[in-house]
């Protein structure tokens, strides 16, 4: 079996932290990341919400972060020791509760991801849009959404282990 090797939690939060200084110093913008995959979605949705305001121009710089991330996490991989596997795993204990069919975790996640990405447009932003930024400029709003994330993810926890575990 092959060891798995993870990063430390203190390695990860320090780079979000520089890398969101970095991009406020250099751009005057704010990291997050709902507004890209509005932009994202203008370029395959007809709706006309994706072809106004700030998805008026979909070719910016929030496109590029998006794009940019799985890029990183891709980088990290490869640049970690150990194998490279695909997979929708999140670990031993959604394995658990999640589906086992691989057409029906993926369901689930798209279900989940779908319901994240509606949550964020209707709180203003996206979790680390509001618990990033949003924390670093003091704004009471993103206190207030960015301990609705915490709370509320706490409580999902305990209620999805507690009853399919």
């Amino acid at each position: 079996m092959t060891e798995v090797i993870v990063w430390s939690g203190w390695v990860g939060g320090l780079a979000v932290g520089l890398y969101a200084l970095f991009q406020f110093i250099v751009s005057g913008k704010h990291l997050g990341v709902s507004t890209g995959f509005g932009n994202a979605c203008s370029y395959f949705s007809k709706l006309s919400f994706f072809h106004k305001g700030d998805y008026e121009n979909p070719n910016n710089w929030r496109l590029w972060f998006l794009i940019g991330l799985p890029l990183g996490g891709l980088l990290a991989a490869l640049t970690s020791p150990g194998e490279i596997t695909l997979s929708f795993s999140l670990g031993a204990m959604y394995d658990q509760v999640l589906p086992q069919a691989l057409w029906a975790k993926g369901l689930v996640l798209l279900v989940g991801g779908v319901m994240i990405g509606y949550g964020s447009r209707l709180a203003g932003g996206c979790t680390s849009g509001h618990a990033i930024a949003g924390l670093s400029l003091l704004n009471w709003p993103s206190l207030l959404a960015a301990a609705g994330f915490f709370v509320g993810g706490i409580v999902a926890v305990q209620l999805l282990f507690g009853f399919f575990r």
